[in-house]
């Protein structure tokens, strides 16, 4: 069960930051399902705490023994497990529709897929980031200091 756990984390995870990285120019214009944003409160490094959702559908922890952390640069996230780097992509930020609103809500588009991106909700120092699809997981993410690489010590 711990096996399944942490090969369902790791592919969601993979599927927010995917090893490749793809160079895009944004430009000013509108389309008609999003609209480019920056959010400057993004950027920074974010430790995930909770997740919930996928088949099982509860709240759960992440895999004991693993630190999992986002860091938003203005161009990339950079997924850092245990305080290595894992992977690197580019990111735009835009609006977009949900699945679990009707509204059009602030999304994050990695590699310049703009059909298929990941909403996300920030309050103060919390981060978090669903993903838009059927037992789709939801991250729950705290922000921390630019230097901490999100493991703990005594």
């Amino acid at each position: 069960m711990k096996r399944k756990i942490t090969y369902i984390i790791f592919t969601a995870l993979i599927t927010l930051s995917s090893c490749q990285s793809i160079k895009r120019t944004t430009n000013n214009k509108k389309t008609d399902s999003t609209e480019k944003t920056q959010e400057s409160t993004l950027i920074g490094r974010w430790k995930l705490v909770k997740l919930s959702g996928g088949i099982i559908g509860k709240e759960q922890d992440p895999p004991m023994g693993q630190a999992i952390v986002l860091e938003f640069t203005p161009t990339e996230i950079i997924t850092i497990i245990n305080g290595k780097e894992t992977s690197r992509t580019t990111y735009i930020l835009g609006k977009g529709k949900s699945i679990h609103n009707s509204e059009q809500v602030p999304m994050i588009y990695t590699n310049g897929n703009m059909s298929m991106g990941q909403s996300y909700h920030l309050q103060e120092n919390k981060l978090g980031i669903s993903e838009e699809f059927n037992d789709g997981f939801y991250y729950s993410y705290i922000k921390i200091n630019s230097e901490d690489d999100g493991l703990l010590r005594e």
